[in-house]
């Protein structure tokens, strides 16, 4: 039989992280991974509910003890300019050359924001419009990197399943603009994540199903971009099938360690191939949604990942199809429409089961915030792989569907 397929070629870029530590109370290992990494004024970064009703904090203090110099935990979602320089004052005060954070993706985010201001010496807000990643659709990116390519170095310890500790991509929210804007640098990506399910049992019910479908968002995006790859593929398919199975259970029962370690090693690889493979309109739309109307990053993936997978099933239903076997779907007899078709049905009672928002009128979002979320969203550079090209009135359409 010829071969009518066209050939991969192409980069595969690895991030800099130079390990990820995973498992039962894996955070002993701190003092020894922050050591080797030359860090003397460890600065943390945490969320602000760990830093004043739980032990967590205090425990990540006594493991470093004299070199904890520290803390900042006045961190809200998506991660606004103004609080983005409050904490690089902070750490810069502190004399911090090493960064850990604890929570969720804002102080994960929050961190590397530190890390891009302390290299390159940002103080003011507007600065920032000299570093975001510039994007017009279609397909014109620019990606504008740190000037001193020296930045802190950051440790990770990650709480949710939101994933955004893997790669040296981050997002910071202009207020006056409510858009949320992405920046990136190789140099922001942290050295060292921890995975410690322990951690998560401070986690609420609603945060961890809701990032584990921010995860699910991962795998199916990045599985249908319109630059995917066998390696990324058989990762996000694998994470997938693992998110499917534990998720509920980890989400019901805060004390479910093993299904809670098993979902976050999947979020882990749901989210590996960034940036070598993108994600697309789900994303890009989620993003808006966080910025206008402060919406968290993972219900926006339960909110719109279904709407998403209808608008993109006329090109992309045959990869849609494989995607079926994660929720045990028999395909045997299905025609490839067919099994598509069920794959998505399936996936919005997967989201549904699990408690979370599924309307845009349940978090908030009115139709008068519908023209700014359709503008911003197209100038979000994840929506270039999205295997469908989209229009202002394609936008539109999802958020009156998913409203």
């Amino acid at each position: 039989m010829a071969d009518t397929g066209q050939p991969y070629s192409g980069v595969f870029e690895i991030t800099k992280m130079e390990r990820v530590r995973f498992g039962p109370d894996c955070i002993n290992a701190l003092p020894a991974d922050v050591e080797a990494a030359g860090g003397t004024k460890v600065f943390i970064v945490a969320s602000n509910t760990l830093a004043t009703q739980t032990n967590v904090v205090d425990r990540i203090q006594g493991l470093l003890g004299d070199k904890a110099v520290g803390v900042f935990h006045n961190v809200s979602q998506h991660n606004h300019r103004e609080e983005q320089i409050a904490a690089a004052a902070a750490a810069r005060v502190a004399g911090a050359d090493f960064l850990v954070s604890v929570g969720g993706g804002s102080p994960i985010d929050c961190a590397k924001g530190i890390a891009m201001c302390l290299a390159d010496d940002i103080t003011d807000p507007g600065t920032f419009d000299d570093y975001k990643i510039l994007f017009e659709y279609p397909d014109k990116v620019e990606i504008r990197e740190l000037k001193n390519k020296n930045a802190p170095k950051h440790i990770t310890i990650s709480t949710t399943l939101s994933a955004g500790e893997f790669n040296g991509f981050l997002g910071i929210t202009d207020s006056d603009r409510q858009v949320k804007e992405a920046y990136g640098d190789t140099a922001l990506c942290p050295v060292a994540s921890y995975l410690d399910p322990v951690l998560s049992v401070h986690t609420p019910e609603w945060l961890w199903a809701s990032t584990g479908i921010r995860a699910v968002d991962h795998c199916i995006e990045s599985y249908l971009a319109v630059n995917n790859m066998p390696f990324v593929d058989g990762l996000t398919k694998a994470a997938l099938e693992i998110l499917v199975r534990d998720l509920p259970a980890a989400a019901k029962d805060r004390e479910a360690v093993a299904a809670r370690g098993r979902c976050q090693i999947a979020a882990w690889m749901s989210i590996f191939g960034l940036p070598n493979v993108n994600l697309g309109l789900s994303h890009g739309i989620g993003h808006q949604l966080g910025a206008r109307r402060d919406v968290p990053h993972g219900v926006t993936s339960c909110l719109m990942l279904p709407h998403v997978m209808d608008f993109n099933f006329p090109v992309s239903k045959a990869r849609q199809a494989s995607l079926a076997d994660a929720f045990q779907i028999d395909r045997r007899d299905l025609s490839e429409d067919d099994a598509a078709r069920a794959f998505i049905s399936e996936l919005r009672r997967f989201i549904k089961d699990l408690g979370v928002p599924t309307r845009l009128s349940e978090v908030n979002v009115t139709k008068e915030d519908f023209p700014g979320i359709v503008s911003d969203a197209l100038v979000d550079f994840v929506v270039a792989t999205n295997p469908r090209s989209v229009t202002a009135a394609d936008i539109n359409g999802l958020l009156e569907a998913a409203y």
